[in-house]
């Protein structure tokens, strides 16, 4: 009987990777399509959802091509993808207009009409959290008063992973863990709150149904097939968001295991029994892949992309780095010369506003307490610290939720870097474990909800033993004091700064 495979999308904020995998796991072939991001206007943020499906239909063909494996024997389709977007579809799938991503914080006014209406009081009993411009009520708010006639013929609100299952089979479908990032999500009923609905004067009938991540959500139609290179009938699962595939991709999935993210953005996440929320620091659980589990998160808006933006802006273009090495390894290089500390520099990563402790769409970042004794490797070192003091931040708020492990499963591009590693563990003052393909972990995660799916697996439980820790970093105590008072002056440097950030970008 020959093998059988899954074809696993991770679909982000700067493209979409298609990776073909075994039914443990594996990745056998891995093809990445990039995508732009539209900036219209200041703190909008667009995609067309056409770019999608183009990344992801070539890159399919493309990981069929590379590992020569027979479409016949392709068993399972299924996505990871960003969330909290909105998209308003026809009846037929049809966009009515481009993708408001998750970056995007316009709708900053109707966050604050909400709170001025409901009080924080009310809106922390009962919807768990304080919204910002970035969150998926106030976007909609934003469609029904700008685009009226949008919102009028909506027929359902999508976000990128139900609309690609739409793509691929027909079924509009939201998984637990996307209906809950919504804010609309009841957590008992696993369905739509109607109240909420209510209280926020929104269309329940223009969302789709909810369902688990794992059920099949139905079959690759055939004009989708031909698209994709594959054989019509080939089942397509519900899927799930990032955070939640990533969860499963770094085997934190037991009740009070973490996992940290480094990609473009970055967050915090465990795995937890019951559903708690400290929304005055933007701190909040979702649904997570397993129904019977939620995830406490906490989101940075910058992290990775911190190091890129360095990468591709400041250090110098078109340099021969040698020996196949590319920018980035030599802005490792250059950031071990360094000592922890960076000279007493202090780089702030709130590069296109915050969510968590800080949620803050007006807050940016920027280099603190630079002075002509810094030298190259400072600022790249600086770089890496700050995110990971902002890390330290959020862990902060997390362990005030009940967190206590001290250990940190570390995925996404970051947790290639040995020395951005350390520095986590450093600043943090916990053990960080780096899963095996890191970078994978999406993608790998996905595929095993899908394996699970298909009878695979048990449960999720059994998940874990899926994924494998190639490295790990404990924190260094000389260099405790160090971080100790990096950090107080990170913090202080927010408080003291914050009025400002709101006059030069409300």
């Amino acid at each position: 009987m020959p093998d059988k495979y899954l074809i696993a999308h991770d679909v982000g904020t700067g493209g979409s990777k298609a990776a073909l995998t075994d039914m443990q796991g594996k990745i056998i072939a891995s093809m990445f399509q990039p995508y732009p991001t539209s900036y219209p206007k200041e703190s909008w943020a667009e995609q067309d959802p056409q770019d999608w499906w183009r990344a992801v239909t070539v890159s399919t063909r493309e990981v069929i091509a590379e590992s020569k494996v027979d479409p016949a024997d392709v068993a399972g389709i299924v996505f990871s993808t960003q969330m909290i977007g909105v998209l308003p579809v026809d009846k037929d799938g049809k966009p009515l207009r481009p993708a408001i991503i998750w970056l995007d914080a316009r709708a900053q006014e109707q966050a604050d009409k909400i709170v001025r209406r409901l009080t924080r009081t009310v809106l922390l009993a009962v919807a768990g959290g304080l919204p910002t411009g970035k969150d998926v009520i106030p976007k909609l708010m934003w469609l029904r008063q700008h685009e009226a006639e949008t919102y009028a013929d909506t027929h359902k609100f999508l976000e990128v992973n139900s609309y690609l299952v739409h793509r691929c089979c027909g079924e509009f479908v939201y998984d637990y863990a996307a209906a809950s990032g919504t804010g609309m999500f009841n957590f008992k009923k696993k369905d739509w709150d109607d109240l909420l609905f209510k209280l926020f004067r929104l269309d329940r009938e223009k969302m789709p149904r909810v369902a688990p991540s794992s059920d099949k959500a139905g079959e690759l139609t055939a004009s989708s097939a031909e698209e994709m290179g594959l054989p019509a009938g080939v089942p397509v699962f519900v899927g799930t968001g990032d955070v939640t595939s990533a969860t499963v991709g770094s085997g934190a999935v037991l009740d009070g295991q973490a996992h940290v993210y480094i990609g473009s953005s970055g967050w915090i996440a465990v795995t937890m029994p019951k559903a708690i929320n400290d929304g005055r620091k933007g701190i909040v659980s979702i649904a997570s892949a397993d129904p019977n589990k939620f995830i406490l998160l906490a989101e940075t808006e910058s992290a990775g992309a911190c190091f890129k933006w360095f990468a591709e802006e400041v250090a110098p273009p078109d340099v021969d780095w040698g020996g196949g090495r590319n920018v980035y390894d030599w802005l490792n290089d250059k950031a071990a010369e360094a000592e922890p500390g960076s000279n007493g520099l202090l780089f702030c990563p709130w590069m296109f506003g915050e969510r968590s402790p800080i949620p803050d769409t007006t807050v940016r970042g920027g280099f603190v307490n630079l002075s002509l004794d810094n030298k190259r490797g400072d600022l790249v070192r600086s770089v890496f610290e700050g995110v990971a003091l902002h890390g330290r931040w959020m862990l902060e708020g997390v362990r005030g939720c009940g967190f206590e492990d001290v250990v940190l499963r570390a995925i996404g591009g970051g947790a290639k870097s040995a020395i951005w590693m350390q520095t986590y563990a450093d600043v943090c003052g916990t053990t960080i474990e780096v899963v095996d393909e890191p970078q994978e972990s999406g993608a790998r995660g996905a595929a095993l909800i899908a394996a699970l799916g298909l009878g695979e697996y048990k449960n999720f439980a059994s998940l874990r033993d899926a994924v494998k820790v190639t490295d790990t970093y404990t924190p260094r105590p000389e260099y405790q004091k160090v971080y100790d008072e990096a950090f107080s002056y990170f913090k202080d440097t927010y408080s003291s700064l914050k009025k400002l950030y709101g006059r030069m970008n409300g």
